[in-house]
């Protein structure tokens, strides 16, 4: 690819051009007015080098577009470097499909700069779930005459998306609760496959939709509330997953014959 932030000739298909697209969305969702969002962004990318400059102008007139918010001075920076060919020189070093590929979406997007402008779009913060899970409850998961799945919330991550439990698994293969004083000494069961000998067992159980399950809806209870651990504060996840796959993916470890 003809440079290392971008994986395809489309407007968006550059890493750059991705993030100015996502913060400026962000700003709108967050109800700052257009034109304070517009400043915000050019000043936040000011730090381009002059050979990337134009990814700014490019990306952030597509993304008003779409908006129905495209701005004139957006607009005729962006058409100026269209018409231009400015960064092209980038793609002529892919070779010549490459190039014709980036030529074909600076085409399409000049036609859409200069063409009617869709309806200015509401835009509104998505939504965002906040669990009511708090650090140090412990979590039980129990396939009857099977085993218990314990898990301690060792952090809530709190993201502009959500805030989601940062779960660790214990180690524990009774198939009764354990007493309180035997909980309070269990450790962290560990990952060895793929990941390297004594990975800590720890993910991210996230909601994004609404009608996406919670804990309390796929089997998951409270069992416990123990005090945080030095490390915890710090603790990283090691996948991500939701509430239902977690459920399917203790359903079938703990149905395995013994």
């Amino acid at each position: 690819m003809c440079d290392m932030g971008a994986w395809g000739a489309a407007i968006f298909s550059d890493d750059t051009a991705a993030d100015i697209r996502s913060e400026y969305r962000e700003l709108l969702e967050d109800q700052v007015p257009d034109a304070e969002a517009t400043a915000r962004v050019i000043d936040g990318y000011r730090h381009l080098s002059p050979d990337q400059e134009h990814v700014l102008w490019l990306a952030l007139a597509a993304a008003q577009h779409r908006l129905g918010r495209l701005e004139d001075e957006v607009r005729d920076r962006a058409l100026r470097i269209i018409d231009q060919g400015v960064g092209l020189q980038l793609w002529e070093e892919a070779g010549e499909r490459e190039l014709a590929k980036r030529k074909a979406a600076l085409s399409k997007l000049r036609d859409q700069l200069v063409g009617p402008q869709p309806a200015r779009k509401t835009v509104r913060r998505p939504w965002r779930h906040v669990t009511d899970l708090t650090p140090g409850a412990v979590l039980a998961w129990t396939a009857p005459s099977r085993g218990v799945a314990l898990f301690r919330v060792l952090r809530i991550d709190d993201t502009r998306v959500g805030a989601a439990p940062i779960l660790e698994r214990l180690q524990w293969n009774g198939v009764a609760l354990p007493s309180r004083r035997r909980l309070e000494g269990l450790q962290a069961r560990t990952r060895t496959r793929h990941y390297g000998p004594d990975t800590p067992d720890i993910q991210v159980v996230s909601r994004f939709r609404k009608k996406d399950p919670d804990w309390s809806d796929t089997g998951f209870e409270v069992i416990d509330t123990l005090h945080p651990r030095a490390g915890d504060a710090a603790s990283a996840a090691l996948f991500h997953t939701q509430w239902r796959g977690l459920e399917s993916t203790l359903g079938r470890e703990l149905s395995e014959p013994d």
